[in-house]
């Protein structure tokens, strides 16, 4: 659960990198992009070290990022 104006920020730091599940009916814009919407869709880092800052901009069900640092995938 997330309120309007919530942030999250990931950063990696291990070799295995990390992923963002989304639950059922939630989706993450990214620049011109859009994740698939719930448990399909997803974010995740391609290296070591790549970060995002995300900002809540519908409760419960919408994301945006804000910032990110390398190269991410989104599915």
């Amino acid at each position: 659960i997330a309120a309007l104006g919530s942030i999250i920020e990931v950063a990696g730091n291990g070799a295995g990198g990390w992923k963002i599940a989304q639950p059922a009916s939630v989706n993450i814009n990214f620049g011109n992009q859009v994740t698939t919407t719930g448990t399909g869709g997803s974010l995740a880092s391609v290296h070591r070290y790549d970060a995002v800052r995300l900002l809540c901009i519908t409760a419960n069900t919408g994301w945006s990022v804000l910032s990110s640092v390398g190269n991410i995938t989104v599915v």
